[in-house]
Formats: C-alpha cells, structure tokens, sequence
C-alpha cells in the first residue's frame, strides 16, 4: 500500500504537464555545473593549487631574533629562540601543489576594507597563485565568517599579523618573502602592520619580541585604496613598499601641491549661499564669481588652492616624500611616474608606455634590504572599482614581482595576462541557473498534492481589460514607471545624507545597527529605502487608478466595472489554508537555494561572485538577525511583485513586459550611480560627496531587484497573488544582502560567537 502511495505522487509530479520544468531543472543544473568547474579551474590555477577555507586555524613555531636590549652585557646582542604563534579566524588558503619544503614559495595575505569581505580580495589571490605564490585571504574582525571581538578592533594589525605568522610557520613558506595587502579600510590594517611588525631603531626588544611584534616576519607592503604608510613606520626589514590608488578615489589622497592650481568642488560642497567663492572655467580661463554673477548648479566650480584631492596625488608633496623618503624643496621636481620604482631616493625602474616595469625584466626581484623599493600606482576608476578592474590587478601583480621576483617552476607571466575575470563571467551563469531554478522547482512542488491549491492557470490571472488601450493605457503605463524610476533615484540620493530621510522619517530608530539583532552596516538604511519606494508605489498606482476609474464611470456609466483595472489584486490571497502553505513553500525554496551553494562551497570552494554581487555561504549564527529585517524588505519585493504584474502591454510578449518592468524598477539608481562615477573620473570632483560610502553599498541593489522582478513576475502567473514571489525574493536577498556587510563593528554578536 505505501509503495502505490509513493508511485502515486512520483507518478504525480513527473507527468507530461511537469515534463518542461524537469526539463529546464536540468539546464539550470548544467548551467551552475558549468559556472562551478571554470570557477575551480581558474582559482585553483587550472587544478595546480589547492584551495581551503580555514576557520579558527592555528599552528606555531620559531623564529632566531637577536634582542639589543638585554641589561645583562654578557647575553646582550645575543641570538635567541622566541615562539611565532599563527592563527586564521577566518580565510582562505591557497597553496601550489608542487610548493614543498624543497621549494618554498613567496607568500602574501590579502584582506578586504570596510563592510566587505575575504572574497573581495579573490581577484588578487587567482593571479597571485596562478604565478605560484602561496596566498591567503582573511576576514577581519566583525566581518565576514569573523565573528570575533577579542582580538582588537576591525582592521588593528592584530588579524593580519596572526595571518602572515601562520604563513610563516607553513613549511612550504619562503620566510625571507612574506608579505601583506588590504584594500580601503584594509590598507589602514596593512599600514597597522607595517608600524607593529618593522623593525625600527629600538624596537627590537626582548619585550616585543616575546609579545609577537617587531619581528620582521613580513618583508613587503602594498596598501590598496588607502593613503601610503609613513616612512617612520619603515624598518631596515622591509624591502618593498606600494601604493594602488585610484584616480578618483571617495575617500583618501588629499594632496598638497607646489603651486596653487585650479581644483573642482564637489558639486554639494556649492550652494547659492557660497558659490561666489569659488571660478567657474569659460573657455581656456578661470573667472571668479561674486555676488551678482548668477549661481550656476550645473557647472563645475573651482577653487584656486595648493590642496589638490586624489586626481592631483602623483604631484603631491605626499607621494614624493613616500617615494623618495624625504620631502621635497621649492627646487625639486614633485612629480611620482605613475608606476615607477623608486629606491634610496631615486628611479630605479619605470613602465615602458602601457608595459609595467616588471615586463621589461620578467619579473626579475628588484627589491632587497639594501635596495627597498617604493612605488605608486594609480588607475583611472573609482576606490571601489579596485575589485573589478585588469588595471589595478596587473599593478598588483607588477608590485609582487619587483618585491619577491618570480617563482622558478612557474616562470614569467606578464601582468596583463589574467584569469580572474572568467570566473566572475562565468558566474553570471550560476546566477541564471541557480535563480533559475526556483521557477521549476515551484512548477514541480505546484504539482503535489500539498501545494496544489496555491496553483492557477496562467490564463486565470487577470490582466488589465483589453479595451483599455490607449491613449489612456499607455499614458498610466509609462507614466507610473517614469514616476517611480525617478522616485527611486531621488528617494536613494536623499536617504542618508545631510540627515536625510532615514533619520527624519524615524526609520533610523527602528532599524537602528546598534541595537540587539539590527547589526548589519547599511543594510537598515537599503530596507528603510525599499519601504519608502514601496509606498510611493502604491500612491502613484492608487491615484492613477482612481482617476481611470472615474474616467470610466463617466464614459461607461453602469457598464464601468467591466473597464477598470485591479491593481492590487495581487495582495488577495484564496484561503486560509493557502496562507499557511505560502511561507511553507517559500521556505522550501529558499532552503533548496542555500543548500546548492553551501554543497559548491563545500565540494569545491566556489562562489558565484560579480563584483559586489555574491551568492556566498554564511554562518547559522547569523541567521536570527538576518531574520529581523525580512519584514522590511518583504514590503519592498511584496509590493514589486504587485505592481510589476499591473504593468503589461497586451501586444507584447512575456518577456518583453518583464524586461520594460526590470528596466523601469533600476534605471532611476543606474543612472544616478553613473553618473556620480563618470562624472567623479572625468571632472576629478564628486557630485554627491555626502552619500559616496551609502552608494557603494547599494551597487547590489540594481542585480537584486532585477533578478527579483523576474522572479516575482514568473511566480505570481502560478500562484495567481505576489506573496510567494515577496516571499522567496525577501528571503533570499536580506541573506545575500546580511552576508555581504560586516555587522557593527561596535557591538558584540548577540546570538552566540
């Protein structure tokens, strides 16, 4: 009896109705299947390197230092043994497999900046073991799967130093070769370093070494995105010292020039108030404003100064004296060749046009105790665009190869020869697949007995009446889309600066980051936006409405009801029962979801990263506070998946309606974060320098909400209502969102540690 009862419901779900969805299941499979294997082939060197993620790792050893403060004359300036303790909280280690302790390899730890995490140095660490080098990534405090606070502040040199002790102790280590980089927040953690572990005049005590610093364990620092450390901080063990910035970076690089020069304002930094301070460019000169000139919001203002930002940095006073070692005088040149290679004051080496000096050489070690190198490196993108740019990936890997030279058994690569970007191509592929296959998953659970009251026909759901064409159809059509693509750029640019919405509206009390389960940075401030373009959504829609609906009344007298639209009928759900089955099924879902990229991570250590967009693993820990801000985005995907199926031209095919609603729901914020970027590049001023931090972490929002139109548009035509789809997008993209930024970085973790 129980057999017939399980044939049945095979029997059941396999019919030829549910054929197609078994059907594109399997392509969504073949499509995460063929995102996972480029994916491991290219980080793991084409399956030369292992990879392995580490968690709360630990090992030791030794190192022979010679103390110079012993009191005692007969054991002073004596060689002594002193213990390296290394530890990974959280990271993750890539080895070439021929890396022996016959032939040890250089080895460098990477970590990532503010509200980010390990992966975000994954573009580094592909092309640094592709060359053989041994490479490690690391969570910093707070972030990532570092969910630690005993262990210092976010980004102190104390999680970096345990990395680079825990390479120094691998037996496959070359010792004499070890070094350190971060990116933005992460170069304050390498400068952190740079200062704790170099060896200067009287720091090499017989105190410090015990406590673990001062050791001379890393040889070489690259600070990404973050001013270049102080030449104080430079022991006689450091032989190699670099810079990557980019040439409008938001954040750091204020320059102090030799001579006063025309430098563009940030255009919020001009009001009707001060813009007479400043000159405007007309034609070939600079003319001052005054009072009676009118005030200009669409130009470019200018301010005749010698404090330049970090367009003007490679004429600065701070990277000659970064470069040089010393400060420049009224008679010197301040110019730093972007790229060149400075040591003991002077240029050693310098890119041969568009060829990094490391070419011309092949990747021959410049750098030594005696020749310590310094160089700047500076790429034409914004500070976030370090993470996804060949530019700034070959300045690394040139910076590498003139500190360390290259590894013998893997020869010479050039800088521009990389991988790193088919894994993030091809992971656009896993995201099609693993998206993807929510739509048969939800045809084949439809099709048990279980959920089969939450199924309609696709030919059930009302559309808007065919008579309702245009003009007026049309006009309400477009209309409502251009309204809220405008709302949702205006909304996002006012959210959080200036004491913007988010605190005027109270939403910053409510979803307060400091407080027991709201930990996640940012991500209150994104939900808080959602909810306010929700409403404005359902304003517009109801108003829109009630004018057709009057309109009809008047042109149909009696016979209007057959003529009005039903806006909102995706709220309407058709029982009690399906209520109840609804958050059954979405969790199922989502389950489904998490359980296929927890079995890559698993299997093959493989995300499906594009740049800030990552489908990763998270801890159970931080499941709880996830959870608490899954109300607030559900308002937003809830109302997306509504609305979204309201808009529909009948002449139009399927996916033509979902692309106009996916274009309409993100080309507001698209343009808006391109132009603040293109402009920023071009002129070397912000546009809105008050909201730069709020908008690199809303770049997520536009994948999101794209791959969520999708979803809900698909889910609503089988279940006939917008919860499922609210549902199942809500879920998904608070995870994606929580796992994406750190928690705040002044409070403890709440449900565990």
């Amino acid at each position: 009896m129980q057999k017939e009862k399980v044939k049945e419901t095979l029997h059941g779900l396999y019919t030829n109705k549910h054929k197609w969805a078994f059907i594109m299941l399997a392509c969504c499979i073949v499509l995460i299947l063929l995102a996972v294997f480029v994916g491991s082939c290219v980080q793991t060197a084409g399956w030369s390197a292992t990879v392995e993620d580490l968690r709360n790792a630990q090992n030791s050893g030794t190192i022979t230092l010679t103390p110079t403060d012993d009191p005692d004359p007969e054991v002073a300036n004596q060689s002594k043994t002193y213990t390296v303790r290394g530890s990974v909280t959280s990271g993750i280690l890539f080895v070439p497999k021929k890396a022996s302790e016959e032939d040890k390899r250089p080895a460098v730890v990477y970590t990532h900046g503010l509200y980010n995490n390990r992966e975000m140095q994954l573009q580094n660490a592909i092309e640094l073991v592709r060359r053989g080098y041994v490479v490690l990534v690391i969570d910093q405090v707070s972030h990532g799967h570092n969910t630690s606070t005993s262990t210092g502040s976010a980004f102190s040199s104390t999680e970096f130093m345990n990395a680079a002790k825990y390479l120094y102790n691998l037996p496959y280590v070359d010792q004499t070769r070890i070094g350190v980089s971060g990116h933005s927040m992460g170069g304050s953690a390498t400068n952190n370093a740079l200062r704790d572990d170099s060896q200067q005049a009287g720091s090499k005590t017989d105190a410090n070494f015990k406590a673990g610093t001062h050791m001379g364990i890393i040889s070489a620092f690259l600070t990404q995105a973050n001013n270049a450390p102080s030449n104080q901080n430079i022991g006689s063990n450091v032989i190699a010292v670099g810079n990557i910035k980019a040439s409008s970076d938001e954040f750091f690089y204020s320059s102090t020039l030799k001579e006063n020069t025309y430098v563009p304002v940030a255009k919020n930094q001009v009001t009707e108030d001060n813009y007479f301070n400043y000159y405007l460019k007309k034609g070939d000169e600079y003319v001052k404003q005054t009072k009676e000139d009118r005030y200009r919001p669409s130009k470019t203002y200018y301010n005749f100064t010698n404090r330049g930002g970090p367009t003007f940095y490679l004429q600065s006073s701070q990277a000659f004296t970064f470069t040089r070692g010393t400060a420049p005088t009224e008679t010197d040149d301040w110019a730093t060749i972007n790229g060149g290679i400075y040591a003991n004051g002077k240029l050693v080496a310098e890119p041969n046009g568009k060829k990094l000096a490391s070419v011309a050489s092949e990747g021959k070690q410049i750098a030594s105790v005696e020749n310590s190198i310094r160089v700047v490196y500076e790429a034409r993108e914004t500070h976030p665009m370090n993470h996804m740019s060949t530019k700034s990936a070959a300045h690394i890997i040139d910076f590498w190869y003139n500190a360390f030279g290259t590894v013998e058994a893997v020869g010479y690569k050039a800088p521009t020869n990389q991988t790193w970007w088919l894994k993030e191509t091809f992971a656009i592929f896993g995201f099609i697949g693993i998206f993807g296959m929510l739509i048969p998953l939800t045809d084949i659970l439809l099709g048990t007995r279980l959920f089969a009251s939450l199924k309609v026909n696709e030919e059930e759901v009302r559309e808007a009446p065919v008579l309702l064409t245009k003009p007026r159809k049309h006009v309400s059509y477009w209309l409502s889309g251009i309204l809220t693509a405008w709302f949702s750029a205006y909304s996002l640019k006012n959210m959080t600066a200036n004491d913007g919405w988010f605190s005027k509206l109270g939403l910053s009390g409510l979803l307060n980051n400091t407080t027991e389960g709201f930990i996640y940075a940012n991500i209150g401030s994104i939900a808080a936006w959602g909810m306010v373009c929700a409403g404005f959504g359902i304003a517009v829609t109801a108003v829109i409405w009630l004018i057709n609906h009057c309109i009809n009344v008047f042109v149909y007298k009696d016979d209007y009801i057959n003529y009005d639209e039903h806006p909102f009928d995706g709220f309407k759900i058709r029982s009690w029962k399906n209520l109840l089955k609804t958050p059954l099924l979405a969790a199922i879902l989502v389950g489904i979801f998490y359980t296929v990229i927890n079995l890559i991570w698993r299997w093959t250590v493989v995300d499906f990263r594009f740049w800030t967009f990552d489908l990763r693993v998270f801890d159970l820990v931080r499941v709880p506070s996830m959870l608490k801000y899954v109300p607030y985005f559900f308002i937003f995907y809830m109302v997306l998946g509504v609305l979204g199926n309201n808009y529909s031209v009948k002449d139009l095919p399927e996916w033509a309606t979902i692309a106009i609603n996916a274009v309409f729901n993100v080309i507001g914020i698209t343009i808006l974060m391109w132009h603040q970027n293109d402009y920023f590049i071009r002129v070397g001023a912000a546009v809105d320098s008050g909201n730069n931090l709020f908008y690199i972490a809303c770049y997520p929002i536009i994948p999101c909400v794209v791959v969520a139109t999708i979803i809900g548009r698909r889910l609503y035509k089988r279940t006939g209502n917008a919860w499922l789809g609210g549902l199942v997008n809500a879920l998904i993209m608070t995870f994606l969102a929580c796992a994406n930024t750190s928690v705040n970085g002044t409070v403890a973790w709440f449900y565990g540690a």
